[in-house]
């Protein structure tokens, strides 16, 4: 089998020359790398040229500042059997591609795998919950079973889904769910994933401050995912109660910031849910 990994990238050739350090350790030899560069500078260049020869690698400009749009016209370029999107600022441990091929031979119906998150200490990450044993993933767990970056999918299913959508992530209103909004996708079109515990990335924390515009956007992708692929109502009020109850909780301990943070998640999620655009991706979901 053999790995394409597509990498949208922003201003961070120092991060994307890391990832390429880290994945030049792997035993697994058969990929491709295919960088999709939103700079419009040639920040890239010396880094491409360092790994070329290790490696081949696919280095596409593009003017459009859209995570993944950058992904999709990554994908489109890909040769692969299987499609991953690594974070330009995320790094593989040495066992991470064995991982995965072990995966899917000894899983051969398999047509995605996931896994959890480091932090770059090699430690648990601040960066959500998460599923504590394997599983296959439903729309009920996927919730806290998939992350964009550390997910890896059969290149033909994914183009059978039609990709990662493109007006969620980085760049957009509905900033983060892309990856939970792909996996229902594929489930629902009857492609099997699992949640394998012993595959982890290492990614940065994310800040420990508390930024109450990040957390509405990433509640607004939230509730757009929900509404676009009909999670059942027991997990839409779960994620509507969950930040409600933590925001009462910390104002009720004094804690002012915390249950604004609250807040301001529970926020981004209704609006992302009963957003005019959730509505229509709901309808033509509902087609398909």
């Amino acid at each position: 089998m053999r790995f394409s990994l597509v990498i949208p990238t922003l201003n961070r050739p120092e991060d994307v020359g890391a990832f390429l350090k880290a994945l030049a350790d792997q035993p697994v030899r058969d990929l491709e790398v295919i960088i999709v560069d939103q700079s419009g500078l040639d920040i890239y260049d010396s880094v491409v040229a360092q790994f070329s020869s290790v490696f081949p690698i696919k280095h596409i400009r593009i003017d459009v500042k859209k995570c993944r749009y950058a992904c999709r016209v990554g994908a489109d370029a890909a040769s692969g059997d299987i499609i991953a999107f690594p974070d330009d600022d995320c790094l593989y441990r040495s066992d991470t591609l064995e991982r995965v091929l072990w995966n899917f031979e000894e899983n051969p119906d398999l047509d995605f795998v996931t896994g959890s998150i480091l932090n770059l200490g090699g430690t648990s990450s601040n960066m959500g919950r998460w599923l504590t044993r394997d599983a296959l993933l439903n729309e009920r767990n996927i919730w806290i079973g998939l992350i964009e970056f550390n997910l890896f999918i059969r290149r033909s299913a994914y183009e059978q889904v039609g990709g990662l959508d493109v007006n969620m992530g980085p760049g957009c209103r509905f900033v983060a769910a892309e990856g939970q909004d792909l996996g229902l996708r594929l489930l629902h079109a009857g492609f099997k994933g699992f949640f394998d515990t012993h595959l982890r990335v290492m990614h940065p924390d994310k800040s420990g401050s508390l930024d109450n515009d990040r957390a509405r956007g990433y509640g607004c992708g939230m509730g757009y995912a929900m509404r676009k692929n009909h999670a059942p109502i027991s997990i839409v009020l779960r994620f509507f109660i969950r930040p409600l109850g933590g925001a009462v909780l910390n104002a009720l301990r004094g804690y002012g910031r915390l249950s604004l943070y609250y807040l301001s998640s529970l926020q981004g999620r209704i609006e992302g849910y009963f957003a005019h655009q959730a509505k229509l991706a709901s309808q033509e979901t509902a087609r398909l």
